[in-house]
């Protein structure tokens, strides 16, 4: 019998006190679609584990033209796991706070998963076949070859029945390394919204400021004129420079419509990071501003004379 040496974790969450970072989780490497591989993968081990488990032993040629299909698609099940492996290992997940869990027990799951495959490749040896020996014809009877067959049955049993845990095994650690990574997204992605939104109100001019002011109003949109000069008009005739509305732009504080023509006017919004930048900054006003100046005491009045 093969075993893991490793434990499965039951849980992948960052551990309290440690900073997740700041940027998205972005790059080459797409992770909303490993954590579909992920799931994907944990199908397939099921499905195989389903298979196993479900598997009725006949020593011989029937067992063994069961066992091959098996026996390769576990073969394929690691390789997949080996290329979720290497995909995870080059992408921005392993930055993350909680990874370094998040990928030992994928390695783990690499070590699992082959030694399922293993506990099917001996149950495959384990499986005695129809053959002639050297020597008389007659020395293969029927009585022995059912001895052997007897013998054959409860190894390959016990090498089914440990491939089938090992497999299960590799179905709960794809499932819940899958939500590891979802959560990390999430959090990640969360506190990067809340983090720029703060950088935004700190690095707010006081231009930007007024300009994103007469944008939020609405009605704002940005035209060409005459020989093709590009300026951005509000109802309100606030003047914005083109700078100005490219600054609050590479902060995703507005959106501008492109899909108008510019003849035509396209429109210019204010996203909801930039009615939250002016709330923010309402507010930072307000704290920073000195206090009012208290009323100059009354001088007392003069005693009446007598």
């Amino acid at each position: 019998m093969i075993r893991s040496p490793y434990r499965w974790p039951r849980s992948f969450l960052p551990s309290q006190g440690t900073t997740p970072p700041e940027r998205p989780l972005t790059s080459s490497v797409d992770l909303t679609e490993e954590i579909h591989h992920l799931r994907r993968l944990a199908a397939g081990f099921k499905a195989l584990d389903d298979s196993v488990l479900g598997l009725t032993v006949i020593p011989g040629a029937d067992a063994l033209r069961r066992l091959v299909p098996l026996l390769l698609t576990s073969q394929e099940l690691v390789s997949k796991t080996l290329l979720r492996l290497s995909a995870l290992e080059s992408s921005p997940y392993a930055e993350a706070a909680g990874s370094l869990q998040g990928l030992n027990a994928l390695r783990a799951l690499v070590l699992e998963a082959s030694l399922a495959s293993c506990n099917l490749a001996h149950a495959v040896a384990a499986n005695p076949l129809h053959g002639v020996p050297f020597g008389r014809l007659d020395q293969d009877d029927n009585g022995s070859r059912e001895a052997r067959h007897a013998d054959a049955v409860p190894a390959i049993e016990g090498h089914l029945a440990d491939s089938a845990l090992q497999l299960d095994v590799c179905a709960d650690g794809c499932l819940y390394l899958a939500g590891s990574i979802a959560r990390t997204l999430d959090h990640t992605a969360s506190k990067h919204t809340t983090t720029s939104a703060r950088q935004a109100v700190h690095k707010l001019s006081q231009t930007q400021h007024k300009a994103l002011q007469a944008l939020a109003r609405g009605g704002a949109t940005m035209q060409t004129k005459g020989r093709g000069s590009t300026f951005v008009l509000t109802p309100d005739r606030t003047r914005i420079t083109i700078a100005t509305f490219q600054a609050l732009d590479k902060r995703g504080l507005v959106h501008l419509d492109t899909s108008v023509p510019l003849y035509q006017g396209r429109p210019i919004t204010v996203t909801a990071n930039g009615r939250r930048a002016l709330a923010q900054h309402r507010v930072h006003a307000e704290a920073t501003a000195p206090p009012a100046a208290a009323p100059s005491p009354r001088a007392p009045a003069a005693a009446p004379r007598r």
